[in-house]
């Protein structure tokens, strides 16, 4: 077993393989050591349109064109069913890129991990990692493979792709909360026999906004063996139907009980719904919302979900961990070549703009005033509105690359906190007319 590398990798995931693909590429000897064993389960399957020309850096495109669902837009929805829109990525951005994809994450993640090996890194799976120390002579990891014996692997420097186990921000104590964002609580599951409506069937994630003390939503995904579905909820109601929930189906059973009461509570959701089955155990996923202070080092660097995590309502999640990837990877490149901090500082400062740019828009969409209506009374479909109105934001921003241009972007978000100048900005991205609102995003014929 290869105990010694030029750089350790924790972590196989989309950050991590990424990263490895990436500076095995430019000559390294890259030793990753993933805990599970690949195949294995994950959330997170819907993908932002820019992760098209990364998987086509990354010798992926056609495999992910031939394995997985095609993503033409987004479908939003309120509780009822009563309003819906579509909002299709190609009024938004020329090209191909237009039309990202799903995934589920278990066939996408050994995808990737598998493409890291091709390129020439080595891959340990079952490699637990237990211990981190950071000496004068190099990097000293500790882990254990399936369980088994600790053993001691060395390295020049450590990546951090831990996910939400952060494990080096843990160990260095770095690890903040977003201080803007509300702790949220999400549980998921796939479906199988669903009855799929036109969005759905032509490949659009649909959202469904939830209002009031939940303050959240639901996800319904299509992916090629089934639908994923989720929910979102404050942590503060969470936790009040957990003390409920947990008198009537005990400790082991209130998550499923609260993830089927949400879920039943939608018409929009229920109507898909009808004589379908759940195939798995529901999955929970808490307390999201985070970063960590101290990114890099002369010895190690954190990317993906292990430098900072958002809550997933606008699916950045795998864009901003593998174009992570790609700026991290040059930066490091350079600096154990001699040549200094400064690409490394310059990735980082550039992928904080792209975080503070998806903050910004979550906290427009969560913040009950963050969107001023000026022409539109404060009605029960109110809250929907300002959803669908944020979430539009995002897909004008899509139009350029937020993480070398954050400033302007950033000030773009500030000033569509309008209802007259969101009218401005629909008009040049051809969502001004209303009727394309209601029509459906079609794949290519």
């Amino acid at each position: 077993m290869n105990t010694s590398a030029d750089i350790i990798i924790i972590g196989g995931g989309p950050s991590g393989s990424s990263t490895a693909t990436y500076l095995a590429r430019l000559g390294y000897d890259v030793l990753v050591l993933e805990k599970e064993h690949f195949p294995r389960e994950h959330v997170g399957e819907s993908m932002l349109p820019f992760t098209y020309d990364l998987f086509e850096e990354l010798g992926l495109l056609e495999e992910m064109k031939a394995r997985f669902t095609r993503k033409p837009g987004v479908t939003f929805s309120n509780a009822d069913a009563s309003q819906e829109s579509h909002w299709c990525f190609n009024r938004v951005i020329d090209g191909p890129q237009a039309l990202s994809f799903h995934a589920r994450r278990a066939h996408f993640d050994d995808l990737l991990l598998r493409n890291s090996e091709k390129n020439g890194a080595t891959v340990i799976e079952g490699a637990a990692v237990t211990a981190v120390n950071f000496e004068p002579q190099g990097v000293k990891v500790t882990a254990e493979i399936d369980h088994g014996a600790p053993q001691i692997f060395k390295a020049r420097f450590l990546v951090d792709a831990s996910g939400q186990n952060a494990f080096v921000a843990r160990k260095l104590g770095t690890q903040k909360p977003f201080k803007r964002l509300n702790v949220r609580q999400a549980l998921s599951a796939h479906w199988v026999d669903t009855k799929l409506d036109a969005s759905l069937a032509n490949g659009n994630i649909k959202i469904v906004h939830l209002g009031g003390e939940k303050l959240g939503w639901i996800w319904m995904i299509p992916i090629k063996d089934s639908l994923s579905i989720g929910v979102a909820l404050n942590m503060s109601y969470a936790k009040q139907e957990r003390k409920r929930l947990m008198a009537e189906h005990g400790r082991d059973g209130w998550e499923k009980a609260l993830y089927l009461q949400e879920v039943q509570s939608s018409p929009a959701v229920m109507s898909v719904l009808e004589g379908a089955k759940m195939i798995d155990e529901v999955a929970s996923n808490g307390d999201f919302s985070y970063y960590s202070e101290k990114k890099f080092d002369d010895q190690f660097a954190i990317v993906g979900d292990a430098s900072g995590f958002l809550d997933p309502i606008f699916s950045s999640g795998i864009y901003l961990g593998m174009m992570s990837a790609k700026l991290v990877s040059g930066g490091i490149d350079e600096m154990l070549k001699g040549k200094g901090k400064e690409r490394l500082e310059e990735a980082y400062k550039d992928i904080s703009g792209g975080y503070q740019v998806v903050e910004e828009l979550i906290c427009t969409f969560y913040e009950p005033n963050s969107i001023a209506f000026s022409d539109i009374t404060v009605d029960k479909n109110f809250g929907f509105r300002k959803f669908e109105t944020a979430y539009s934001i995002l897909h004008l921003i899509l139009a350029g690359d937020f993480f070398k241009d954050h400033e302007r972007y950033l000030k773009a978000i500030a000033t569509l906190k309008s209802a007259e100048m969101i009218e401005k900005f629909k008009s040049l991205t051809g969502h001004a007319d209303e009727a394309k609102m209601h029509e459906v995003c079609l794949m290519p014929a």
